[in-house]
Order: C-alpha cells, then sequence, then structure tokens
C-alpha cells in the first residue's frame, strides 16, 4: 500500500510540474508574441526614418549631432582665473 501512495504522491508532484511548465510555456510565447510586435514596429519606424531622410536629404548626424560638438573647451584665461580664485579661497 504504501509504494501505491508513493506512486501517487509522484503523480501528483509531476503533475503539478507539468501544469507550472505549461503556465511557463504560455508566458514565453506570450512574450515572444510580444517582443516579435514590437520589432515590427520598430522596424516600420526605422523605414519611415529612413524614408524622411532620403526625402529631405538628411544624414544621421544631421538627427544625432556627436557629443564633441557640445563640449567647449575653457580658455586658458579662464582656467587661470578659475586657479587664482581657489588659491585665494584655499588661502583663507
Amino acid at each position: 500500500m504504501s509504494s501505491l501512495k508513493q506512486l501517487q504522491q509522484q503523480k501528483a508532484d509531476l503533475d503539478l510540474k507539468i501544469a507550472q511548465s505549461l503556465e511557463i510555456a504560455k508566458r514565453i510565447s506570450a512574450e515572444l508574441e510580444q517582443a516579435q510586435i514590437r520589432q515590427q514596429q520598430i522596424d516600420t519606424g526605422t523605414r519611415e526614418i529612413m524614408g524622411l531622410m532620403e526625402k529631405y536629404n538628411l544624414s544621421p548626424e544631421d538627427l544625432f549631432p556627436s557629443a564633441a560638438a557640445k563640449v567647449i573647451p575653457i580658455q586658458s584665461k579662464e582656467a587661470k582665473t578659475l586657479a587664482e580664485m581657489r588659491q585665494y579661497f584655499n588661502r583663507r
């Protein structure tokens, strides 16, 4: 009798694992479908942007200027002034 109960318990455990696996598979399938939809939207948007860039003769740099262009070097006079200010306040 005990072996029959053990087998029934093992069957119940396996049934639970199978049910959990099926739920996980459904969730993964839904996530994959959402990812495919998002990828299609991205591809459509990219094609639209590329079409507009071609229509208006724009380059990627026109749309996304490099960060290097935004960097303004400190002039030597300003740097000297900052150094003098630091020395003045450090002496106090």
